[in-house]
């Protein structure tokens, strides 16, 4: 149940237009990195506005810095997120100098980057697989809310084998190259929310705790089903088998809003994906969705994202 709704959100979501390579780094490094929606905008379709970033270290140990957050170590087999993407700096030890990754590359475009080698001295040498993933962040915010701004898992054997075949198979340019990279950068990506979300504490509150919450977890289940039932407060909580107060309190509390508030998002993502996806007028969208009328789905598709639906659809279609 967890799997299929994290799987449905992050479809929502359009995690598209990834990039990743292989950095190789000997002797004392440091690299400044600063992932922006511009500099990826080659890659990226019509509405993109958020970079994900991750780091899967393939050898020896690496350093990485985002923010104020301090240093944070990772070794082989480990992967560094950043969810909520933006500038950071890594190299083989804390402290160490950055240099703009860009610099490090003599002109390269990071966008053409398959293997990069940045050899300063001798050293330990740092393998890691560099990954960036595009996505619409309003698609759901909920998501993104729910992760800190860097963490870090183990990813395991299993995912070992993902890795190794990513870097053996997706780090050149034979056709269907391409595809594959932006498939494995999403494959890696999931799997290291699912590991973070099973490391959570118990008290730990937000979507992806909710998921694992018996009666929030089923409430989540019930509103992704059907997203377009008449649902009402007390329909739910009868779906749930708990009481109206009881679902309204513990959903509050872990997710952060009320039960029909998160509906209402919800709905908005899929008629956002629907506009983007097909051609279909905006009264027959809004019966799909669940709203009586055109004009109340209008309203509240605007509250969501700030303009009114034909004109998502105008400028948010990925091939206009």
């Amino acid at each position: 149940m967890t799997a299929d709704i994290l799987s449905s959100v992050l479809a929502m979501v359009r995690l598209t237009g990834a990039l990743i390579f292989r950095v190789d780094l000997q002797g004392p490094c440091g690299i400044a990195a600063n992932p922006t929606v511009e500099k990826f905008a080659p890659l990226l379709p019509a509405g993109t506005n958020h970079v994900i970033v991750f780091h899967v270290v393939l050898g020896g140990e690496c350093w990485i810095r985002q923010g104020e957050s301090g240093w944070l170590s990772a070794r082989s087999g480990e992967a560094v997120v950043m969810a909520h993407g933006g500038e950071h700096d890594l190299g083989d030890a804390p402290g160490r100098e950055a240099v703009p990754l860009a610099t490090m590359l003599g002109g390269q475009s990071p966008l053409e980057l398959r293997h990069a080698r940045l050899d300063t001295g001798p050293g330990e040498p740092v393998g890691l697989l560099c990954g960036f993933l595009g996505c619409d962040r309003r698609a759901f915010e909920p998501l993104l809310q729910s992760l800190p701004r860097i963490f870090k898992v183990t990813l395991g054997e299993r995912l070992g084998t993902l890795v190794r075949y990513a870097v053996t198979d997706a780090l050149d340019d034979r056709p269907g190259a391409a595809s594959l990279r932006a498939r494995m950068a999403e494959l890696l990506f999931t799997e290291t929310l699912r590991l973070h979300m099973d490391s959570l504490p118990a008290n730990a509150t937000g979507w992806l705790a909710g998921l694992r919450d018996p009666l929030v977890g089923r409430a989540l289940h019930a509103l992704h089903a059907a997203p377009c039932r008449r649902w009402t407060v007390e329909a739910l909580a009868a779906a749930t088998a708990s009481s109206r107060s009881s679902l309204a309190a513990r959903f509050r509390e872990m997710i952060g809003e009320p039960p029909m508030h998160y509906l209402t998002r919800l709905r908005m993502q899929l008629a956002a994906r629907q506009l983007s996806d097909r051609t279909c007028s905006v009264a027959s969208l809004a019966d799909e969705i669940g709203y009586d009328s055109a004009a109340a789905f209008q309203r509240a598709f605007k509250r969501c994202f700030g303009v009114p639906p034909a004109a998502w659809r105008r400028n948010f279609r990925p091939h206009a």
